[in-house]
């Protein structure tokens, strides 16, 4: 069998040999639309050659996301501008973020609850880690929480929290996360949240340094105010968007948490 490495096809994230989504949802009209990708509809098989290649091909991307975060502002420093150079380094949380997200989506098309809580886990505690490194950055902060928050507590439910789809592996109980993970979830989550206030105290701001071109966002009334008044608008804006996005983190995950846990308490009691 091919490497990994050699079987990767250009520009793609799935080597052949790799859980590969099913059918798109273009053909299934009547699938909610979801942040999250479509899994397959089936685990894979426990010791098979897929998820041996599978579990190699994501520790080697998270390998090469944890180099490129060691090396942060090490380009910046050296005076380095090409961003293909093995080793570079992440400049903010938008670069790594943007490497994160394919691996987020590759972990859940593989639809094996095992792998998936293993890795997704892992993911959350670089991003708060991360946190603590960069200067913030609303946008994609909260676009990987969110994305975040949707898979682990669709895990802890076994079904999609947003189109309500059972989730591969979580049949007749099976695929249920074990209190160990529970708890570890609810630590990395408590410490995201924390870490969000803080990185925005640190910064001492809200504004979004990725700008929405000015197209996206005139509308005819907006000819009719001063450039201070529509800038004034526009910061009081998305300080009032960013404050209820920063309430939201894991606002998902902490309710069905506290559901199963309180349930096994009871349980426990009992």
């Amino acid at each position: 069998m091919a490497s990994v490495s050699q079987s990767q096809e250009a520009g793609g994230f799935l080597p052949p040999t790799l859980p590969s989504p099913p059918a798109s949802s273009v053909n299934s009209p009547t699938r909610a639309t979801s942040i999250l990708p479509t899994p397959r509809t089936r685990p894979l098989k426990p010791g098979s050659a897929k998820e041996s290649d599978f579990i190699y091909y994501i520790e080697q991307k998270l390998l090469a996301i944890s180099r490129h975060y060691e090396n942060r502002f090490t380009s910046a420093l050296s005076g380095e501008e090409n961003p293909d150079i093995e080793g570079r380094g992440y400049k903010d949380f938008g670069e790594q973020k943007r490497d994160l997200d394919p691996v987020v989506d590759v972990i859940w098309i593989s639809g094996t609850p095992s792998l998936q809580i293993t890795f997704l886990l892992t993911i959350a505690l670089t991003v708060t880690t991360s946190l603590q490194s960069f200067p913030f950055t609303p946008r994609p902060t909260f676009q990987l929480l969110r994305k975040l928050d949707l898979a682990f507590s669709s895990l802890l439910k076994g079904v999609n929290v947003e189109t309500g789809e059972r989730l591969p592996g979580f049949e007749s109980g099976r695929g249920k996360l074990s209190i160990t993970e529970k708890v570890r979830m609810r630590g990395i989550v408590e410490r995201t949240r924390v870490a969000v206030v803080e990185a925005v105290r640190k910064d001492g701001s809200l504004a979004d340094v990725e700008n929405v071109p000015a197209s996206e966002t005139d509308t005819e009334d907006d000819f009719n105010m001063t450039e201070d008044d529509d800038e004034n608008l526009e910061d009081e804006t998305s300080h009032r968007r960013w404050e209820m996005d920063i309430a939201r983190v894991y606002e998902n995950t902490i309710v069905e948490l506290g559901m199963v846990l309180d349930a096994s308490n009871l349980s426990n009691d009992g």
